[in-house]
Order: C-alpha cells, then sequence, then structure tokens
C-alpha cells in the first residue's frame, strides 16, 4: 500500500495519536499513584487497550505516512528517519506486550517489582510513545505545509 495521506487517515491517525497520548496520562496517573493508591481499573483499560492501539497507529504510518514522507522529501536523511522510526516501533511493541503484562499483574495483586522499578519503566514506555508521535507529529506537520504551499518537502 502506498496510499498517500488523505484527509481520511489523517484524522485515524490523529485519533491514534491523541489515544496513544490519553494512554500516556493514565499510565502516568498508575504511576505516580505506586504503591498504594493504584486504581486496578485503570491498570485492566490501559493494557486492555495499549496494543491495538499501538498496532493501529503503527500500521497506518508504515503504510501511508512513512511512504508519502519519503516521497515528498525524497532524501537520504528522510529514509534513515524513517528507518530508526520503524526500528522504534518494533521496540515500542515488544515494551507493549511487557507493559501489558506488568499491569495485569499490577492489577491482580501479583507483581512482584518494586515501586520504584515500576514508575521507572512506565515513565520510560510513555516518555518514548511521547517522543515517537511528536517526531510523527512533525512529519504530518511538513507533508502539509509542502501540501498547502504546492511544494515538495525537503529533509
Amino acid at each position: 500500500m502506498n496510499a498517500k495521506l488523505n484527509a481520511g487517515n489523517l484524522a485515524t491517525l490523529e485519533r491514534s495519536h491523541d489515544g496513544l497520548l490519553r494512554l500516556c496520562l493514565t499510565l502516568e496517573e498508575i504511576a505516580d499513584s505506586l504503591p498504594v493508591d493504584v486504581d486496578k481499573d485503570d491498570c485492566l483499560d490501559v493494557a486492555r487497550d495499549m496494543i491495538p492501539l499501538l498496532k493501529q497507529a503503527h500500521l497506518l504510518e508504515e503504510q501511508v505516512l512513512f511512504p508519502d514522507f519519503d516521497r515528498n522529501a525524497g532524501s537520504r536523511f528522510a529514509a534513515m528517519v524513517i528507518e530508526r522510526l520503524k526500528a522504534e516501533h518494533r521496540c515500542d511493541a515488544l515494551a507493549c506486550e511487557e507493559m501489558v503484562q506488568t499491569l495485569m499483574a499490577v492489577a491482580e495483586d501479583r507483581c512482584e517489582l518494586s515501586a520504584d522499578t515500576l514508575r521507572y519503566m512506565f515513565h520510560g514506555f510513555l516518555e518514548g510513545v511521547r517522543r515517537h508521535v511528536s517526531s510523527e507529529k512533525l512529519m504530518i506537520e511538513a507533508l502539509l505545509a509542502a501540501q498547502s504551499e504546492g511544494r515538495e518537502i525537503l529533509a
């Protein structure tokens, strides 16, 4: 699939990014509530939503955003940025699976990790997701600006 970024898939991507950022806020609240005030329902909700939301965002980014950015940028730098983001996708997916297992363990009172370890783990994951979403939003802005000005972007 080498579709261009259009209004429909842009809206879907923005919803996915917004969902990921909301998930990060909830995860931050969970981390800050450790070890005694943990909302088990929040843990279960985040655990349930994380993988599908991340997969949806990654799929659209890799099938539409990255090819469109690469096509418009036409530079080696753009290709390197895209490869770095794809590598981050793989790392994010693995970390997400571990986060789901950990959140389930916290919700079920069977997590053996210390509160400090959990906070470190949760904050590391959510900061990585936030940075990743920020990078992709910059790509979208560059594409939209180039389109509105009737030019190709230069990376």
